[in-house]
């Protein structure tokens, strides 16, 4: 990723060769973009391959999430990643540099990017970022390489025990994107764009596993309908279980204390491997505490964060 020549991308030449659209120009029926020399300056390769390592260090690689490869970080956390984010005295952030740069990348298509207002500064900002499947095989990455990464990724996580950190930590994601009012409801052509990639995502084989197992979870039904009166006391047995699953799921998103964890862990303000280290620590310190008393393991969290 950080060897790759931006001098010799065929992509970047032929874009080069039409002309950039400024985001703001987009829309606009009437602008021509200008033809430009074919070799980029230093400086702009510099920020692409800056932007390229930051989006690959915070890209969520686990191929059961719903949509593979996005970003789980803010767009100001990426650019301070790169070194390019600026801080007046005043308060007000800058990262020129790096919107060119991922607005260079989104015309090559190799991100997709959502933007919309922040809610905070009332700008236009790009929220939530995708990488694409040319992202990877512009750099000479062959699909079946990745198709085998992501599978060592599920294997490395089921073994060390950490498919239900990742799942909590893409639910915090969600969270911070729910309380800055993004979705996809209404975006149909981009949820289209992103199950196509999930579609390139999956290998042949893992999409027949899934489908096995879904043959095997239709037969199971099948057979809890033909006794449905022998086993009836463990149907009510299992919906009594999802029942109380479900309570203490909502049980926990009313926690006031953990509702102001997840704002504070998911802001811009604190980086992610911090909150991480910190769960870590008190985790070790009380093993059993965030199942016991889950209201004092988040007091605790946001009082060594100086929150409280």
């Amino acid at each position: 990723m950080s060897s790759h020549d931006w001098h010799r991308n065929p992509d970047l030449k032929e874009l080069r060769r039409q002309g950039y659209v400024p985001y703001t120009r987009r829309n606009d029926p009437h602008f021509l973009p200008k033809p430009m020399r074919l070799s980029a300056r230093s400086e702009s390769c510099e920020a692409l391959n800056a932007l390229s390592m930051a989006l690959a260090a915070n890209c969520d690689y686990n191929p059961d999430s719903d949509y593979p490869f996005e970003i789980m970080a803010p767009f100001e956390q990426i650019a301070a990643a790169m070194g390019m984010l600026h801080i007046y005295e005043n308060g007000r952030k800058a990262y020129d540099s790096p919107l060119h740069a991922l607005s260079v990348q989104e015309q090559l298509d190799y991100v997709i990017a959502l933007r919309g207002q922040d809610t905070d500064t009332g700008q236009n900002k790009p929220l939530r970022l995708w990488l694409t499947e040319k992202f990877f095989t512009s750099r000479g990455i062959a699909v079946d390489e990745i198709r085998q990464w992501l599978g060592q990724f599920r294997q490395w996580a089921i073994k060390n025990g950490l498919t239900e950190s990742l799942r909590k930590k893409y639910e915090r994601h969600l969270l911070r994107l729910e309380r800055i009012g993004i979705d996809l409801k209404d975006k149909h052509s981009l949820r289209n764009r992103l199950k196509q990639i999930k579609r390139w995502v999956v290998s042949p084989d893992l999409a027949k596993e899934k489908q096995e197992k879904v043959q095997l979870l239709q037969d199971g039904l099948a057979d809890i309908e033909n006794n449905a009166g022998q086993r009836l006391d463990w149907v009510l047995d299992e919906t009594q279980q999802n029942l109380h699953s479900l309570a203490t799921a909502k049980q926990k998103r009313q926690n006031p204390m953990y509702q102001a964890f997840v704002k504070w862990s998911t802001s811009a303000a604190v980086m992610t491997h911090v909150v991480q280290s910190m769960e870590k620590t008190l985790k070790q310190e009380h093993p059993a505490l965030l199942n016991t008393d889950p209201e004092t393991y988040y007091k605790l969290l946001l009082e060594r964060a100086g929150i409280l």
